[in-house]
């Protein structure tokens, strides 16, 4: 107990010096401060990091094997993480440029249609940062994750009052489901991931030889909520530079009906999804991260 709340308390203070620090430095000097820093952090971590089992994968994803993509991904990752600490400032001027949106006027329209929003994303570029971006550009977002609510720490709860939209939680944990329905019916959007190990799952064709295990919990959430369900991706530019790709509408005959065969009855669905993630998967490789990886296996 002790080494948690030295550990929340160590959080709490490194969030005021994160914000105090952003009030003063414009982006592009933020970035270059912390830079070093978290470079160096991250070679020490990959250092000490023991090597691992390799995971297989398919040959256009070989690239994200490499040890100094490992150590540049790791550094990235570092810095992203800071912009969760001020969240309510990603929608202010200086930050405006930092973050470009394709497809977001197919949000608002599919918002305009009385229906909520499901937005399906996979563990790929920083996907964390998902709802942020999207509270930023007016959109209130929040994230189904797994775990339960108590595992909250104290500076999560922080980034949530002060996130834009601070009366709904960021995240929906398993054990809130009838917040997450309450959520979802007041006309909100959802992320949902579909490469998340949990629930139930149907194999998918991923590329030559290779199938993916995607979970259905997307689909089946956006037909018991009649909601629409769209594809979404960010992508990492570089240098605290994001763009946030969101996907057409999936057609309505995809949700309308389940077969009692689990891969049948979504498999339409689950090939639609893909379709519309898979040009930003293979030209950004090296951005698909080792969850999304172990969702793959040999089609055997």
């Amino acid at each position: 107990m002790l080494k948690v709340r030295i550990k929340d308390a160590a959080g709490c203070a490194f969030f005021y010096l994160i914000r105090g620090l952003e009030r003063v430095l414009a982006p592009h000097r933020y970035y270059s401060l912390l830079q070093p820093l978290f470079g160096a952090r991250a070679m020490f971590n990959t250092i000490l990091k023991k090597p691992g089992f390799a995971e297989p994968r398919p040959e256009f994803l070989q690239v994200t094997a490499a040890a100094r993509v490992g150590r540049r991904q790791r550094t990235r990752d570092y810095l992203n993480h800071i912009l969760e600490f001020f969240p309510e400032r990603l929608g202010k001027e200086k930050w405006l440029d930092q973050c470009r949106f394709e497809g977001l006027e197919r949000l608002h329209q599919a918002r305009q249609t009385g229906r909520p929003v499901i937005l399906a994303f996979c563990h790929f570029g920083p996907y964390y940062l998902l709802r942020f971006w999207l509270r930023a550009a007016g959109i209130p977002a929040a994230t189904l994750v797994r775990g339960r609510s108590v595992e909250r720490m104290r500076v999560m709860r922080l980034k949530d009052r002060l996130s834009p939209f601070p009366e709904i939680s960021t995240a929906f944990y398993q054990d809130q489901l009838r917040e997450l329905s309450e959520f979802i019916a007041a006309g909100n959007v959802l992320l949902v991931s579909i490469d998340a190990p949990a629930g139930r799952q149907m194999d998918l064709s991923f590329s030559e030889g290779w199938k993916l295990q995607m979970a259905t919990g997307a689909m089946r959430l956006a037909r018991r909520h009649q909601a629409e369900l769209l594809s979404c991706a960010i992508i990492d530019e570089g240098s605290w530079h994001f763009c946030i790709r969101i996907g057409q509408p999936m057609p309505r005959e995809f949700l309308v009906e389940e077969s009692r065969a689990p891969d049948d009855g979504w498999s339409g669905a689950g090939k639609y999804l893909l379709a519309e993630l898979m040009p930003d998967l293979r030209t950004n490789p090296e951005q698909c991260r080792l969850d999304f990886i172990r969702r793959l296996a040999p089609d055997r």
